[in-house]
């Protein structure tokens, strides 16, 4: 009968057709469950991509501003910083930021990471060589971490529920040695510096800048010598006057001038309010603290005075050590200057007197150990005395007026920025490749790695 056919009567070709339909249907299935995987997967990495970059942005930000926080307020391994030792971030962050750590986490903040939950925020400093570089030293490096824990949307059926993201970076405070141990600023002064009388200056590894332009801006008299070793140049604007007896090692070379090196320094703030008036030390021993000291300091009669850590302004009358007395001090910084009715005085170091005085290694006037008011003047020059020693470790900075150095020193690590300087007799100057025993080192903040 010639009617439909039946399955059973089905042919060879169509049994094989639906072979192959139902082996495709497979196939399909199969690739589908494979290409959502991969979708899956391509999101998963994507997102912790995504991630990833923001966590790389924000280890740079705060690495970077913990570092610009630790060199704009002298922070370093030891002060205001442990280093070695990891430190986590609080939560939320300190604000407003009194550490380098602490400035790190609110720039880790602000780019949306917290050490809290999912997220982890944290810090690590040392002055060794930074992790990865061993030719790479800065004064200090900081490193920043910052991770955050990706949940798996696609890859959680998986077993992969989550992963960690995470990301570092590292900030350095680079140090550049100041070329000079001693600057004379005067820009026309006859003799701005002046060395007599068998003495010599010798510097180490810094050069002599003199910016007078005169003829005679360098006077070398009377067996006076100037030495420059260890790479370090004479620069002068103007002429080099030599006398039979005397020399210059190396030659002198012609500059335009170099800017004071402390033009930046902080002026501090002087209170209307004496703390002392007239201090004076004529016998025995003594222990002061900073302060303001209208009338300035006066020590004699052979006692002994000791100057604790801290700034002492000396509004009006100066510093004075005479009559065998002796002035201890370390991590001071003295200001000279003259407000609020009182008349700005000098520094005068006389009559067998010892002088002991080391300046701050660390905070606003690292390394700063005299400062004159740059805009006072005072006709008597800063002196030390023949007969009297200086050991000093700091600055001494006289911007506007002259300083006469006759006694003893035996100083090395100590520079000077005066308006002149006359020597008679004989002192050495070693470069300062810190900045911590001067101040006249300039620092950088980086991103290392």
């Amino acid at each position: 009968m010639r009617g439909t056919q039946t399955a059973a009567c089905a042919s060879p070709a169509n049994r094989a057709r639906n072979r192959r339909s139902g082996q495709m249907l497979i196939f399909v299935t199969l690739s589908l469950s494979v290409l959502i995987a991969m979708i899956g997967l391509a999101v998963d990495l994507g997102y912790s991509y995504y991630i990833k970059t923001l966590t790389q942005v924000a280890a740079d930000s705060a690495a970077q501003a913990a570092a610009v926080f630790a060199k704009n307020n002298g922070y370093a391994c030891g002060t205001g910083i442990t280093c070695g030792t990891a430190y986590n971030c609080a939560s939320p962050p300190t604000t407003p930021a009194v550490t380098p750590f602490e400035a790190g986490c609110l720039y880790a903040k602000a780019n949306g990471f917290v050490n809290t939950g999912s997220q982890t925020v944290s810090f690590i400093a040392n002055n060794t060589a930074t992790p990865n570089e061993s030719t790479n030293t800065p004064s200090i490096w900081i490193q920043a971490n910052v991770a955050q824990t990706v949940g798996h949307w696609f890859l959680y059926g998986s077993g992969f529920h989550s992963g960690s993201v995470a990301s570092q970076a590292i900030a350095g405070i680079s140090t550049t040695p100041a070329p000079a141990c001693l600057y004379i600023l005067s820009p026309t002064a006859a003799g701005a510096l002046t060395i007599a009388g068998g003495s010599g200056i010798v510097t180490s590894g810094c050069g002599v800048y003199v910016n007078s332009n005169s003829s005679t801006a360098i006077n070398l008299n009377n067996d006076g010598d100037l030495t420059a070793t260890g790479g370090g140049v004479i620069d002068v604007v103007g002429r080099v006057s030599i006398a039979s007896g005397s020399t210059m090692t190396p030659t002198a070379t012609t500059f335009a001038g170099a800017a004071d090196p402390l033009a930046n320094l902080a002026v501090p703030t002087v209170s209307s309010t004496c703390d002392h008036t007239g201090y004076s030390l004529a016998y025995g021993t003594a222990t002061i603290s900073p302060g303001v000291y209208c009338g300035g300091i006066t020590a004699g009669g052979g006692g002994t005075l000791t100057m604790s850590s801290g700034l002492y302004i000396m509004n009006g009358g100066g510093f004075n050590n005479g009559n065998g007395a002796t002035i201890n001090g370390t991590g001071v910084t003295i200001y000279l200057t003259g407000q609020h009715g009182y008349t700005a005085a000098g520094m005068q170091l006389e009559g067998g007197s010892t002088t002991n005085l080391t300046a701050p290694s660390s905070g606003s006037y690292m390394g700063i150990l005299f400062y004159q008011d740059r805009s006072a003047t005072y006709a008597t020059a800063n002196d030390l005395g023949n007969g009297s020693t200086l050991n000093a470790t700091g600055t001494l900075y006289f911007k506007t007026t002259a300083l006469t150095l006759e006694g003893g020193t035996s100083s090395s690590k100590w520079a000077i920025v005066a308006n002149t300087l006359s020597v008679t007799n004989g002192s050495t100057y070693q470069q300062d490749t810190t900045g911590t025993y001067t101040g006249l080192a300039s620092t950088s903040p980086r991103l290392i790695q």
